[in-house]
């Protein structure tokens, strides 16, 4: 695999290659800055997590990186035109990429940063970069339900397609646009579908609710509300209702579609200061963390409020972090 920038000290070095980082990588090109990034999977490897045919809400103008046109016979993309777009806009971009190697430790002393990261087979590599941008996301540190049997094989807390769960009894806990999505498609798939939610309304898409909400009616979906999970088991799922009433229903898949939770650890080892309640790193108006040249972008700048930062919003981060390392770079004289 390739290992860009590794004999020199590169201007920005990004943790994460989502669409926010190769908007990044290209607006540094523009600048004049050396710029990699790091990846620990595939170019934009959390949205290779999203459910395999779901289409953006999204529409192509509002998904757009840099007025790269994304051509489409629809009005929104599928997942895996997106996935096409983002490869085709690194490709032409020429973007430099270490995919496959998962960054795990930052540290930063005389002004450089050193970046550490191991391949698929352990080995260790250090780059060095005068500012470094994390752009991990979220995807990969979902919501933990806390009860036993949560580690079971039956558990999952993300979701691909409904072909898995066909004719299976399928819990599906949680009452956002998640979980909704995923109980309507499981049950047009043949899945007998009970859902599990903490409060008594769901919290989801305008249009989705009276479908859902029609669905428990006419009794094709059950639901407990004011109900959590106290157990799950090989073959059966205890819940427990609002009075603390136990109950047990038989059960052969759980998803939990609970949602995900910042994991910060990386950017608080490198010495940036976050918030343990919101789960939001310090940012200046330059998303600069207080640690001088550690940025941030994308959905990791919100913290806990994982509902508040898109593509379409978090395209801005890269020129916003470019313009203020170019503008330290010619302010300060560089030294390798």
């Amino acid at each position: 695999m390739k290992r860009y920038g590794l004999d020199e000290t590169l201007d920005i070095l990004a943790v994460g290659a989502g669409p926010a980082a190769l908007v990044l990588l290209h607006e540094a090109q523009l600048a004049g800055l050396r710029a990699i990034a790091i990846d620990k999977g595939p170019v934009c490897g959390a949205l290779v997590k999203h459910p395999t045919y779901m289409r953006w809400f999204s529409t192509a103008e509002n998904l757009e990186l840099s007025g790269f046109p994304l051509l489409i016979e629809e009005k929104n993309p599928t997942r895996r035109e997106y996935l096409k777009y983002c490869r085709a806009y690194a490709r032409i971009h020429d973007l430099q990429i270490v995919t496959y190697h998962e960054v795990t430790r930052v540290i930063r002393e005389n002004g450089v940063f050193s970046v550490e990261a191991k391949d698929l087979y352990g080995r260790e590599y250090t780059w060095r970069a005068r500012n470094v941008v994390m752009g991990t996301g979220f995807y990969d540190s979902p919501r933990p339900l806390g009860v036993p049997g949560e580690d079971l094989p039956k558990v999952t807390h993300t979701y691909s397609e409904a072909h898995y769960y066909a004719g299976h009894d399928v819990l599906v806990v949680g009452a956002g646009s998640s979980a909704v999505e995923v109980a309507l498609e499981l049950w047009r798939e043949g899945a007998n579908v009970i859902i599990a939610m903490r409060g008594d309304k769901f919290h989801t898409k305008y249009w989705l609710e009276p479908d859902i909400e029609n669905r428990i009616q006419e009794g094709s979906i059950t639901c407990y509300r004011d109900a959590s999970v106290k157990e799950v088991r090989p073959d059966d799922v205890v819940l427990v209702d609002g009075l603390g009433e136990e109950f047990v229903i038989p059960n052969d898949f759980v998803l939990a579609m609970t949602g995900f939770q910042p994991n910060t650890s990386l950017l608080e080892s490198a010495g940036a200061t976050v918030d343990h309640e919101t789960g939001k790193p310090y940012l200046t108006e330059h998303l600069e963390t207080d640690v001088p040249g550690l940025y941030v972008l994308g959905t990791l700048c919100a913290g806990c409020e994982s509902n508040v930062i898109f593509i379409e919003n978090s395209r801005e981060h890269g020129p916003t972090i470019v313009r203020h390392v170019a503008g330290k770079r010619a302010a300060t004289p560089q030294r390798v």
